[in-house]
């Protein structure tokens, strides 16, 4: 099935009236990954289940799902493009374009962050240009063009919606912040410093607790937060994260379960690192009090100075080395939180941690499904858990070893994975977890696909996939 349009065509089951999104953000609604549908296909195999393939320009972004419209974003040459596409016929409904220099940031797509949408506009965040909101017919409301993006491979964060207010973290190397806008005009409600913050690339998620405000729950280095959305007043942190994250926290009733895990920057093939006056004397020729980049010879070094350097002067101080020491030790882990406390709760409200770097991912978010945990790393190894004490049920293979930057995501009692190759996974969910089937489209995979009614929509660096089961 190639070409711009697959020939088959069929009628959705999925009642399509509801205003309500059925998957509004990276990774559904409120990043769970979680959908309330049945009758996902058992192979997503184009040639058995695809009900249309599309071409589209490329992108990391996350497709998003509106009554019968796909959301999402992409970028060629100097252009960013907003797509909209219709579900049931993978025809384009509309396209907004964007200009910009070009210029790739970092290892990074030009289009990460995932959009979001309420039912009635959809908004975009670009790390070459900053915010726009669009109406669902694509029509432009406001944007707001944003400062560039201290953060070594480009902003990744998506936007988070919650009532009438737009939520936005920056997480980067100088002036972190969180900041709340009023969705319908884009005025800044409020904008937060997060000293001590370096860069990340974590989309935040809403708790509406029974009692109290409503939270924005962050996870940056070093530290998982929660922050009133109606405010932006820091309530409670734990201590203890990776020095950079990249997971969604999913929320699990007033626990929080947050990979904020990285592997640490040895592994990257850095040198022995020494303390900060010991690497002066060995590397400081000028006596400066800083190390030039020709002052430090070595290979890894040179490839990742563009991490190290926090204020991208060309120099590693105190702070850049304080932070390049971090990397070697501040590894975190699998966090499982209640979050109905207050200040510092590091110790008080950390119901369990789970630290065996052979079951954590990198990149990929964990996935709470029915009591569970389940987690897909690097390699293909599928891990679940037991979501109330961090126990490992059950662990095993999917497909042949591969990256994986997608998340899993869920919906009656299947769980699907994709990994970087093409590798599309469908694994029956439990205790005793089975993979149902793997097919490799020969696609590359950086989105984390999205589940509406009966489709599953699958995002790669060629197309946009509408998959169904059509033996119905």
């Amino acid at each position: 099935m190639c070409g711009t349009i697959a020939l088959l065509v069929l009628v959705s089951s999925v009642a399509l009236d509801d205003d309500t999104p059925e998957w509004g953000g990276f990774r559904g609604n409120n990043g769970c990954g979680v959908a309330e549908s049945e009758g996902l296909p058992d192979t997503l195999d184009p040639e058995q289940s695809a009900l249309w393939r599309v071409e589209i320009p490329a992108g990391y972004s996350s497709p998003i799902v509106a009554g019968d419209s796909i959301f999402l974003t992409a970028s060629e040459g100097t252009k960013l493009f907003t797509l909209s596409i219709d579900r049931l016929s993978g025809e384009e409904n509309w396209r907004q374009e964007l200009a910009f220099d070009g210029v790739r940031v970092g290892m990074n797509s030009s289009a990460a962050p995932s959009p979001v949408t309420d039912g009635e506009h959809v908004y975009v965040l670009f790390h070459s240009f900053g915010l726009v909101a669009y109406t669902v017919d694509g029509d432009e409301v406001w944007k707001m063009e944003m400062e560039p993006f201290a953060i070594p491979h480009g902003m990744s964060t998506s936007p988070v919606v919650h009532e009438d207010k737009l939520v936005i973290l920056v997480d980067q190397d100088k002036d972190a912040h969180l900041m709340a806008l009023d969705k319908e005009t884009g005025k800044v409600l409020w904008s937060v410093e997060r000293p001590g913050v370096t860069h990340s690339y974590s989309t935040p998620a809403i708790y509406v607790p029974e009692k109290g405000p409503a939270q924005v729950i962050v996870s940056g280095a070093y530290q998982i937060a929660g922050y009133s959305v109606e405010t932006g007043e820091k309530l409670w942190w734990v201590n203890g994260s990776a020095w950079q994250t990249k997971a969604v926290p999913v929320i699990v009733g007033d626990v929080c379960i947050v990979n904020a895990y990285m592997v640490p920057s040895a592994e990257f093939g850095m040198p022995q690192l020494v303390s900060w006056e010991e690497a002066l004397a060995e590397h400081d020729a000028n006596g400066d009090e800083q190390i030039e980049r020709s002052e430090w010879d070595h290979e890894m070094i040179q490839q990742t100075w563009f991490i190290f350097d926090l204020d991208d002067d060309g120099f590693l101080g105190a702070r850049d080395y304080e932070y390049l020491l971090s990397t070697g030790t501040a590894t975190g882990g699998l966090f499982a939180v209640d979050m109905t406390g207050k200040g510092d709760v590091t110790e008080s409200n950390l119901v369990w941690k789970y630290a065996d770097r052979r079951g954590l991912p990198d990149c990929s978010s964990p996935l709470a499904y029915d009591g569970l945990i389940y987690m897909i790393k690097e390699g293909g190894l599928f891990t679940a858990m037991d979501a109330k004490t961090g126990e490992v049920v059950k662990q095993g293979r999917v497909g042949d070893p591969d990256q994986y930057f997608a998340s899993p995501v869920a919906a009656g009692g299947r769980i699907v994975t994709a990994s970087q190759s093409g590798q599309l996974a469908v694994v029956g969910s439990g205790p005793e977890w089975e993979v149902v089937s793997v097919y490799d489209i020969g696609e590359e995979i950086w989105a984390t696909p999205a589940i509406a009614g009966d489709h599953v929509i699958v995002r790669s660096q060629d197309a946009l996939y509408c998959f169904q089961d059509l033996a119905e």
